[in-house]
């Protein structure tokens, strides 16, 4: 039903109002859970829906729950409207990934808003990612599951708060499966908080404003954002843009790599992502419903967009039309596992879309600014459980790596260093005190990792790393590590710029690191402690014991442009604060520093470039290819670095130079001048990318002026489900 339009100015305070809504709303719950993935991780989020369960109005942190807000509402609204039925002051709980969620630890909770009259008029949603659920094994992830039968679980949506009351036998049984139900207990209460926030507050401007003045807002919202969305889209060029990530996954000591394919078509104002190509569903744990697929296009969208579309999900479904055949790892079918859906395919999904989305703005000079390589790559993280120092059952889950890795470059700028993932605004790590008070660990060191971030003429950000040790105990019997990332680049770079380095996690067995506290040292260096090393798979259980030291690293930001066009101060810069190492900025920079590098030596950096530019001249394959005869331009391009020009002959695609690479249908890739250089020219942590020979790195240069145009991880035919080339 369309409403009558509201005159700007209400219009205005209220959609202000439904902001400072939802604020509160996730302020309570952060406060009532206390939980420190949540209060200070803000892994979490709040929702307003409207009656049909449409996405008005999200908050700032992780987008994910709330979406799955919205689909646990649409469901309710679908299946339980005569049985259970809906009420004023029921609430639906819901950790089912094939309905709502994208894995079992994140939970949500929806809540009906009623009218006067007894209508429906909007749903309040909050979500939470908790400590565990059940399941094998402790925490999110159930190691080595080939169904989602040996993982935690899932609850679809059932109605745990009935007319304001908690039904305590379901409850009790949602309760039961948890290793941590104490927890779970407050995080449910911090989310029934929530909700009841949200409607008190939407209420009360209901009572001020009237029901259809407010109903009628939230469609404005909707409609102005789409309005805005589509506008933009119509300014873009229309195109094709392709991009494949990959995903290892170390499942029963076999690593297997699984390919995210996705082809973006841009027409008018519409983006159909096609995911066809894509691998073959896994047995268990990283594959993603269809749920998640589009939790994390909707994540990749409202982040480039950025403003444009004010956290407004439902302005993103009406332009976006999504294909991925079922039964593949991005839109698996049951009964495959999918208990490690936030940090595994999810993520390969945003990579793909954010790199296809970045090449469709940088056709356009206008929006070459929303440009962005690849933020944080793969995620790399731990769940630890026990007893703690104070002899109670603890769960925790130890994300600062997963959640402050390099952001990605842009056109015009470097990524932050730690800046995290794509599409989290206020989502952030721990305070080490906290983690340190609330579990049984001491953290050694906890900072930004020189040398991770993607090289380029604007270089990602640098990637975290973290040593820490058991404390007050003498043993954390689980340890869960479920990483990717660890036998590839993930964080891609665009035009030119490097990836990102890779992620590492070591476990150091039987140290003197107690007997070096005494002394009151704190070793800065996992090379200062003699120990048994262990590297362990991608995703094991371990544990550890008084004495070992866990040390984990996260890879840092993709890059932009040829790192030979970075302003050599910018270089010096990066070396004085520890990002950049003096080696580093030699071999991938070509930039010489004096001694303290507080001055960069002009001739010589001048020099060591221009022999830099000669090697690639000597080292690379060049095809031979037909120049045009006067080739003119035609205003339109395919990136800052190559442009269409037209000749009686056809369309062209030329270099900045004036290079004429190849016809404009063609690829350029397959005219480009081409290296196949070691894994080390991408950076020092590539330690298992010697053993990966179904990996390759590709930089293609301009045959004429050897500006390095792109940089590309291609994997073979061992690739799960893909062929050779993919």
């Amino acid at each position: 039903m369309t409403m009558k339009p509201i005159d700007p100015i209400t219009f205005e305070v209220l959609k202000h109002r439904l902001w400072a809504i939802t604020e509160e709303g996730a302020a309570t719950l952060r406060n009532v859970s206390g939980s420190p993935t949540v209060s200070q991780s803000n892994d979490c989020n709040v929702a307003v829906l409207d009656a049909s369960g449409e996405g008005v109005m999200i908050g700032a942190t992780l987008p994910t729950h709330a979406l799955s807000c919205i689909h646990t509402a649409r469901y309710a609204l679908r299946e339980y409207a005569q049985n259970p039925g809906i009420s004023r002051d029921d609430m639906f709980l819901s950790n089912d990934p094939y309905i709502s969620t994208p894995h079992q630890t994140c939970v949500v909770m929806v809540a009906p808003i009623f009218g006067d009259d007894s209508c429906l008029i909007a749903w309040a949603g909050a979500g939470i990612h908790v400590a565990d659920v059940g399941g094998p094994t402790p925490g999110q992830v159930a190691v080595g599951a080939q169904s989602i039968y040996q993982e935690a679980t899932p609850v679809p949506p059932i109605k745990m708060v009935e007319r304001g009351v908690i039904r305590k036998d379901i409850e009790q049984d949602y309760l039961i499966r948890s290793r941590t139900r104490g927890q779970n207990a407050l995080d449910m209460r911090a989310k029934i908080a929530a909700n009841t926030t949200i409607k008190r507050r939407f209420l009360e401007m209901v009572q001020r404003y009237g029901a259809d003045t407010v109903t009628g807002m939230m469609e404005q919202v909707i409609n102005q954002a789409e309005a805005r969305l589509r506008s933009i889209l119509r300014e873009l060029p229309d195109g094709r843009w392709d991009h494949t990530s990959y995903l290892d996954y170390d499942d029963r000591g076999k690593t297997t790599f699984y390919a995210c394919h996705l082809t973006l078509i841009k027409k008018g104002d519409r983006l159909t992502f096609d995911f066809s190509g894509s691998s073959p569903q896994a047995p268990g744990v990283i594959n993603c419903t269809r749920v998640t697929l589009e939790s994390s296009l909707m994540v990749v969208m409202l982040a480039l967009f950025g403003y444009a579309i004010p956290l407004c999900p439902a302005a993103v479904l009406r332009v976006m039309d999504i294909q991925a055949p079922p039964g593949t790892a991005v839109n698996c079918s049951w009964p495959a596992g999918v208990s490690k859906g936030t940090t595994s395919m999810s993520q390969t999904i945003r990579h793909a879309a954010t790199i296809c989305l970045s090449k469709m703005f940088a056709a356009s000079p206008e929006y070459e600014r929303r440009v962005l390589a690849v933020c944080g790559g793969q995620m790399i993280a731990a769940e630890l459980g026990g007893r703690d120092q104070r002899g109670e059952p603890f769960g925790g889950v130890f994300i600062d790596t997963a959640l402050a890795g390099g952001y990605g470059a842009r056109s015009l700028k470097d990524g932050v260093d730690t800046g995290g993932m794509v599409g989290g605004a206020e989502v952030s790590i721990p305070n080490v005190e906290t983690s340190e008070f609330r579990y049984p660990v001491l953290y050694l060191y906890r900072r930004q990792q020189i040398d991770t971030a993607g090289a380029g003429r604007f270089r990602g950000g640098a990637g975290l790393s973290l040593m820490a040790t058991p404390h007050d105990v003498d043993r954390i019997p689980d340890l869960a590590l479920h990483s990717h990332g660890l036998e590839a680049p993930t964080a891609f770079g665009l035009y030119g710029g490097y990836p990102g380095s890779t992620n590492q996690c070591t476990i150091k067995r039987k140290t003197a690191v107690q007997e070096l506290f005494k002394k009151g040292i704190l070793p800065q260096e996992p090379g200062e402690l003699e120990g048994e090393v262990e590297t362990p798979p991608g995703v094991a259980v371990s544990y550890l014991d008084k004495g070992d030291i866990y040390q984990c690293l996260s890879c840092g930001g993709g890059g932009y442009g040829d790192p030979l066009e970075r302003d050599p101060e910018m270089v010096r810069r990066d070396v004085a604060n520890g990002i950049v190492s003096r080696d580093w900025a030699r071999r991938t920079y070509g930039v010489l520093l004096d001694p303290r590098a507080e001055t960069v030596k002009q001739q010589a950096t001048k020099e060591r470039r221009l022999n830099l530019l000669a090697e690639r001249a000597r080292r690379a394959t060049s095809p031979a290819f037909h120049q045009p005869q006067s080739p003119e331009p035609t205003g339109k391009r395919l990136n800052a670095y190559l442009s269409i020009v037209h000749s009686r002959e056809g369309d062209f695609l030329q270099c900045r130079c004036g290079h004429v690479l190849c016809l404009a249908r063609e690829d350029y890739k397959d005219h480009a001048a081409v290296i196949l250089p070691r894994w080390s020219k991408t950076g020092p942590y590539v330690m298992n990318l010697v053993k990966r020979p179904e990996f390759h790195l590709h930089e293609y240069y301009c045959p004429r002026c050897y500006t390095l145009l792109d940089v590309e991880v291609t994997g073979s035919h061992r690739v799960e489900g893909v062929g050779s080339g993919a």
